[in-house]
């Protein structure tokens, strides 16, 4: 229970009153107990006025506090993670030290505590408290993707573009890539491509209102969108100026770059791209995410059954492959039959997408032809719009 305090000229009269008559009536008058009375008479016979001064109520020993070589290793860890770019809050320390398998590693608290104690700590009372942020999360992995992009730089100043995609269930990020300047079409698909490679098609897609990604306030409809709908795929886009509705993708890019800002800036698109692989990896299945309680990404994706496409199931297991169209019949192998796709496509690199019977055709972030193969076919025959007779030379791709 806190102590009451005593005002100074209480205290001062407590001292100096003479032969009082009645020290209880005056203690009533003053509201302090008597005790206090000849506590603060006596240290003003004994130290004269700085007797009366505050003193600090805290104890000459601590048994239970932690020791000095445990403050050490949180300090000394602290600074690893601040030099490797990473998360370097009280939980992180805890985590890291425990994945370590460091014994006897204090709480999260005492960790502030110690991170208090030695100056690391720099009070910031205008931050809204976490306790008022109210989290939405989806249920399960793939049931909806929130995908962004942002600008970057390389070593001499040129200006990038970095697109990714991220699991609003588990926060896995399901691609991540880096391009020249501007964000297109084309970067932003190859992102959601590597993604349905590796982790499956997604029931929903979430996104902001940027150009590449939705054509509503264009009146048309953007490449991605035509794109996901013919995969099945919900597209959503949030609010304009709210950017909390993608607040997962967002606060993904603030981490990115705190890390590569800790290493030596990229030379080179390619050099870039191997970074944000390395980064990924280490994202995915290494770095314990709060917002979890611990776990990493690839542990939280993988302990829920996966969404699928809502408005189809998927059927069957799920194959991406690339090959070009040929330049005599129009035809694209997409194992295991012989689509057309005429001779408008011919010469062009296209990625299909199999799952099951249902076959979805793109060259680059343009829909080629999406369809329901007849498995008892080998040749799956294009419709009359793909089924075009060359009359001058096949149209090369650029």
């Amino acid at each position: 229970m806190a102590q009451k305090v005593t005002a100074m000229d209480i205290r001062m009269a407590a001292a100096v009153a003479g032969q009082l008559d009645n020290v209880a009536a005056f203690c009533r008058d003053e509201r302090i107990s008597r005790q206090t009375f000849y506590k603060y008479r006596r240290r003003f016979r004994e130290e004269g006025i700085d007797g009366l001064r505050d003193r600090s109520r805290r104890p000459s020993t601590s048994p239970g506090q932690t020791s000095p070589e445990i403050e050490d290793i949180v300090v000394r860890r602290r600074k690893q993670l601040i030099e490797q770019g990473r998360d370097h809050g009280a939980q992180s320390i805890v985590w890291s030290l425990q994945r370590d398998g460091v014994p006897a590693v204090p709480s999260p608290s005492t960790v502030w505590q110690i991170l208090t104690r030695r100056g690391a700590i720099t009070p910031q009372p205008q931050k809204r408290p976490k306790s008022s942020i109210k989290r939405f999360t989806f249920d399960r992995p793939n049931e909806c993707w929130q995908s962004d992009w942002t600008r970057w730089s390389l070593a001499d100043g040129t200006a990038v573009a970095i697109a990714g995609s991220l699991d609003d269930h588990s926060r896995y990020a399901v691609g991540l890539r880096a391009a020249d300047a501007d964000a297109d079409g084309a970067l932003v698909w190859s992102v959601i491509l590597a993604g349905i490679a590796e982790c499956g098609i997604p029931s929903m897609s979430l996104s902001d209102n940027g150009i590449v990604y939705t054509g509503r306030f264009h009146a048309h409809e953007s490449a991605f969108e035509i794109n996901l709908r013919a995969l099945g795929v919900r597209a959503v886009n949030s609010t304009p100026f709210h950017p909390q509705t993608c607040g997962k993708i967002e606060r993904f890019w603030q981490t990115l770059k705190k890390w590569l800002d800790a290493h030596d800036p990229a030379a080179s698109l390619t050099e870039l791209n191997a970074m944000l692989d390395e980064y990924r990896t280490f994202y995915n299945h290494h770095r314990p995410h709060r917002a979890l309680r611990g776990a990493t990404p690839a542990e939280a994706f993988r302990a829920t059954v996966k969404a699928c496409p809502a408005d189809r199931p998927l059927p069957g297991p799920l194959f991406v492959s690339r090959h070009r169209v040929d330049q005599i019949g129009g035809n694209l192998y997409v194992p295991p039959y012989r689509v057309n796709v005429g001779l408008r496509w011919a010469g062009h690199d296209c990625i299909s997408i199999r799952d099951g019977d249902h076959i979805t055709i793109f060259s680059g972030n343009r829909l080629v032809r999406a369809f329901t193969a007849d498995p008892t076919r080998r040749h799956q025959r294009g419709d009359k719009t793909t089924r075009t007779y060359r009359t001058r030379e096949p149209h090369q791709a650029p």
